[in-house]
Order: structure tokens, then C-alpha cells, then sequence
């Protein structure tokens, strides 16, 4: 019988993995520059926590159930921590809080969507101001810029200007949320699409035609603001405090600029204000969004008697490990491999690498006795370019050979010059 993985899952090998693992390192290490502290939260939640309010029916189906639907997989990281700050309430506020983890989701796999993922979630919860949407979006900017992602675009929208847009053009209350749904398909099914799902729901075509001219009008953000401030007065404010983000997101200096985009929806149903996306291009094509958030101040409401603004963003992992590092060949994470000449060398060749390991130098070992080319080839086969080789002659005189494989230059050196020019 063949051996195949689940459908939507995927392995990393070990070159994949090393740089799936410098991703998370970089990502991490933006999020603690931010003063973000860690959390983490169990794979499984039960599942009338997952389902409480917080996704709506169609994404409901995409959850994995367990324990004969008692619980659930994790379908986000943003759930958790609201059924997390439910439980912990003497938390100081706000609470900035990140975390990176695997989810899961029941769709159908295509090019950069997984089943099983890795998200990297930063957070603000305890602040409704607008300096807590700008920080969470900057966080994930210098996070992406960390990995050498530059050529991103913040695409930027409101969920008050779009039910007000939706009001504007006719649509029932009780049929915005199935609108707000089928809107944000609209990059990934196109415009007719939509409109056929638009059309089903009872809009009529033309007032359908006319809704999606006005949320996909390729203009400047300020003459969009215009337009919408000048059509629908109801959102106005919100107009104005979205001018106020995008004024404030100047000032963090990203590398990405910031567009409106009229038709952004973000698909679940827990989002109450101000919805983003970051989007990447290549080769003049746009991938899956890597980044996307919002604002949800009525979730963590769901599973508390206290309401907590809170706004956060998601950046997906897994999407982007096939972006950055491609060039990177390392196969260990060792900066040395120790090859032995002869079996008579190995204890000094073990009290070499205790002291290479203890001076915070990853140090590799031979282990097969094989002849030193083959120890050599092995070494080179997994990228590790240095290798310090031991025989009688390095044994008697304390000393090593060190051999840069790139160069082939060798030098007889005591330990000590060998751990410094190894950090160095």
C-alpha cells in the first residue's frame, strides 16, 4: 500500500525546517522588539468555545472535530485568546500578547493553503485607540521586513464603512453578513462570481453592479474617502478615523504603503472595525495573503461578562517559508564537523567537541568510523563549512586542523584560537 500524507499537510525536511525555524526566530524576535509578551494555548479547544458566536455557519465546516464533538483543532489563534483572557481576568492592561503555532482548517488545498498551518498572532487587548491597530500592523510589517519582505502593499478597510456602503446600496441587515462574505471572495473568485452570489441573495442586478462599482473604484485613498463621506454622511466618523490610521501608520516608516481597499471584508464573522490584508506580488502576479487582521471588540464579550476591545494581526507562516531563505543550502545547524583519523583519536576528538559545545559553537562528530574523505564528503553534503580534523599527530600536540571547505586552506591551531575564530 502506498504511503501518502493527510491532504493539506506537508513535511519539512530538514533544510526546510532550518529555514522554517530562522523564519520563527526572525518573526519573534520583531514581535519581543515591540514589547509583545508570549503565550501559548492548547492545540484543542472544546468545541462549544469554538463555536460560540465566533466564526459563523459556513466557516463552522471547516473545523476538525474530536472526542465525538466534545472538541475541536484550533481554527485560529484569536479564539483562544479570547476564551484565555475570559479566564485570566486579573491580567494587567492592555495585555500585548503573541503567539506562534499550528491551526487547523477543513478547505480545500490549493497553491499556499494548507490544511495544517503555522500563524504568528500579535495582539493588543484592553485598548480600543487607534495607536493599538497601527502597532499590531507595524509589528507584522517589521516582521516580514526582518525576512527581507519588502515589496508588500497594507490593503486597508473598515467593517462600520462597509455595513454603511452595504445600507447605502440597499441590502437588508438581516443579508449583510452573507454579503460581507461573498465580497471577500472577490479576489479569489472574481467579480462575476460575486455577483451571482450577490444576485441569489434577492439584490437586484443593477443595485448589485452598483455596489461592486463603487467598493472596486480604482482611485487615490483620499478620493475614496471622499467618495464615501459624500455619498453615505453615516461614515463620516469612521471615515475620519480611518484617515487618523492611515496619518498615524506614516509615522512608523514601513517599507509597505497603505491603500484602501472598499471591498475588504475579512470573512469571519468576529470582526467589528478596521480589517487588513498585506499582499505580496510575483512575478507581476498577487499571492495569498500573508498577513491579515482586524479589530474584534466583541469577542472576548462571548466568553465573559466584561466587553475588551481588542484588535490583533495574523501572519501565515507556512505561506511564507516558499518566499525567503530559497537560497540557503544548510542542511545541519552545526558551524563544525570533528573528523577522526583512526579509532586511537576519538577521545580526543570527544573533548574537543565538549569544548567547542560549551563555548556555544554547534559542533558535529564523527560517528561511523568511515575513512576521513568519506567524513569529509558527508560534512559538505549537508553544508557545514568548516571541519576540524583529528589524527595522532593533532592528538600529541594538543591541536587540531582546521579546514575551511570552501578554500580548502588549513591551519594547525590549540583550541582556544579555534573557538575564537569560529565565533568570529
Amino acid at each position: 500500500m502506498p504511503i501518502d500524507l493527510p491532504r493539506g499537510t506537508r513535511d519539512y525536511g530538514t533544510q526546510e525546517a532550518i529555514a522554517l525555524n530562522d523564519i520563527i526566530r526572525k518573526i519573534e524576535s520583531s514581535f519581543r522588539r515591540f514589547g509583545f509578551s508570549p503565550i501559548d494555548t492548547p492545540a484543542m479547544e472544546n468545541l462549544d468555545v469554538i463555536n460560540a458566536k465566533a466564526y459563523g455557519d459556513e466557516t463552522r465546516k471547516e473545523i476538525y472535530t474530536l472526542d465525538n464533538g466534545e472538541s475541536g483543532l484550533r481554527f485560529d489563534l484569536t479564539v483562544p485568546l479570547a476564551r484565555y483572557m475570559a479566564m485570566n481576568k486579573d491580567l494587567p492592561l492592555p495585555f500585548k500578547r503573541y503567539q506562534i503555532g499550528k491551526t487547523w482548517r477543513k478547505e480545500e488545498p490549493q497553491h499556499m493553503r494548507y490544511r495544517e498551518f503555522i500563524q504568528a498572532d500579535v495582539d493588543i487587548v484592553g485598548s480600543s485607540e487607534l495607536s493599538s491597530d497601527a502597532e499590531v500592523i507595524a509589528a507584522a510589517a517589521v516582521a516580514l521586513e526582518s525576512l527581507g519582505i519588502d515589496s508588500y502593499r497594507i490593503m486597508i478597510n473598515s467593517r462600520v464603512v462597509l455595513n454603511a456602503i452595504l445600507d447605502y446600496f440597499g441590502i437588508p441587515k438581516e443579508r449583510q453578513t452573507q454579503a460581507i462574505r461573498a465580497i471577500d471572495k472577490l479576489e479569489k473568485t472574481g467579480r462575476n462570481e460575486v455577483a451571482k452570489a450577490l444576485t441569489g441573495m434577492g439584490i437586484e442586478g443593477n443595485r448589485c453592479e452598483e455596489l461592486l462599482s463603487f467598493v472596486t473604484n480604482n482611485v487615490d485613498n483620499e478620493e475614496k474617502l471622499r467618495r464615501v463621506e459624500g455619498s453615505i454622511p453615516a461614515a463620516k466618523e469612521e471615515i475620519d478615523r480611518l484617515r487618523q490610521l492611515l496619518k498615524i501608520l506614516e509615522s512608523y516608516k514601513m517599507l509597505g504603503l497603505a491603500f484602501v481597499d472598499l471591498s475588504l471584508a475579512r470573512g469571519l464573522d468576529y470582526y467589528t472595525g478596521f480589517v487588513w490584508e498585506f499582499v505580496v506580488f510575483q512575478n507581476e502576479k498577487r499571492l495569498p495573503t500573508i498577513v491579515a487582521g482586524g479589530r474584534y471588540d466583541n469577542l472576548i464579550g462571548v466568553y465573559s461578562k466584561r466587553q475588551l476591545p481588542a484588535v490583533g494581526t495574523s501572519i501565515g507562516v507556512s505561506r511564507i517559508v516558499g518566499l525567503v531563505n530559497g537560497s540557503d543550502k544548510r542542511r545541519s545547524y552545526a558551524d563544525v564537523f570533528i573528523g577522526c583519523i583512526g579509532g586511537e583519536v576519538r577521545d580526543y576528538a570527544i573533548n574537543v567537541a565538549g569544548r567547542l559545545r560549551a563555548a556555544g559553537i554547534c559542533t558535529d562528530l564523527d560517528i561511523t568510523g568511515r575513512s576521513i574523505s568519506k567524513q569529509l564528503e558527508y560534512a559538505s553534503s549537508i553544508g557545514i563549512g568548516k571541519v576540524i580534523i583529528i589524527g595522532k599527530m593533532e592528538k600529541d600536540a594538543s591541536r587540531v586542523k582546521l579546514r575551511d571547505m570552501d578554500t580548502g586552506i588549513e591551519d594547525i591551531l590549540d583550541i582556544d584560537s579555534v573557538i575564537s575564530r569560529l565565533r568570529a
